[in-house]
């Protein structure tokens, strides 16, 4: 009798079982231990030691590790480490966020509720991922291209999670902006919307931190005193300084008097310094990194 052709077919089991079919065979670590490692690494939040002093916030089901580190702790080669880790990834049992002389993996488990990865249930996981990895750009840990390698992986991951291809429409002229969405997927344009978004926030928020935070104290008391605390008056000056910033650079037409422009330009730098404190409020949830450069 031939045997059917094989199958593929999804196993849900619990960490008890694995920690059943541990066998010990010297001081070497076999696969199915390692794996273990990882689940019980993922499950308590699990930071390396070189790493302890990184400003990196974990998410549940993550840990914080170094390939030298998993390597010593297995009795494995480095090389050996990086193909497992590969080949689970390719299973779809971790994934990886690469960062400069480490990673963070993610074990894809669930709590018998049948649920999916958190990164395939619309863009909420994706957001969070990359504001793990965007605070350490703003407070320059990382560099720019070392940023932008692990926000991309994040991306591609996300598409390929989400059972999608990588594809971006070709290069056309003919591609409007109201033409785009036909022309490319609209899980994979909202996955690309939502990680543009989390860089331009990032992005202000870099610059900002270049303001000092005593500055927008000088707002307040123009505010009270020179404008008696009038908010219409307020509102159309934060429009006006709000125009000059966002058009610096380009040909500006607000045509101002010079006593207005030098009362405009005492206040830009107490504007920004305001605008930096409210974004680091609206941004503290996601991303718990400081705004301001006190060095």
């Amino acid at each position: 009798m031939k045997n059917k052709e094989a199958m593929t077919a999804t196993i849900s089991t619990c960490i008890g079982l694995f920690d059943f079919l541990k066998e010990k065979v010297g001081e070497r670590k076999t696969r199915t231990e390692a794996y273990c490692d990882l689940l019980d690494k993922s499950l308590a939040g699990f930071v390396s030691p070189f790493l302890r002093n990184q400003d990196f916030e974990l998410r549940p089901r993550q840990c914080h590790v170094t390939v030298s580190d998993l390597a010593t702790e297995w009795r494995w080669h480095r090389a050996t480490v990086r193909s497992f880790l590969d080949t689970l990834e390719s299973f779809g049992q971790l994934e990886r966020t690469k960062l400069p002389k480490s990673m963070v993996i993610t074990m894809h488990l669930h709590d018998g509720s049948h649920a999916v990865p958190d990164i395939v249930q619309g863009t909420a996981g994706i957001v969070r991922q990359l504001n793990g990895i965007l605070p350490e750009w703003i407070n320059g840990s990382i560099t720019s291209d070392d940023a932008g390698i692990a926000c991309g992986q994040i991306v591609h991951q996300s598409i390929t999670d989400a059972g999608l291809k990588y594809e971006l429409p070709e290069d056309d002229c003919s591609v409007t902006l109201q033409k785009l969405p036909e022309r490319m997927n609209a899980r994979v344009l909202e996955i690309h919307t939502a990680a543009v978004e989390c860089i331009v926030l990032a992005a202000l928020r870099k610059v900002l931190r270049r303001s000092k935070p005593e500055e927008s104290m000088k707002l307040m008391q123009f505010f009270c005193f020179d404008l008696g605390a009038s908010w219409p008056s307020f509102i159309d000056l934060s429009k006006t300084l709000a125009e000059q910033i966002l058009n610096s650079g380009k040909e500006k037409d607000i045509d101002h008097d010079d006593d207005r422009q030098l009362l405009l330009d005492d206040l830009h730098d107490p504007f920004l310094s305001a605008a930096a404190k409210a974004l680091e409020k609206s941004a503290g949830a996601d991303c718990r990194t400081p705004l301001y450069n006190h060095g």
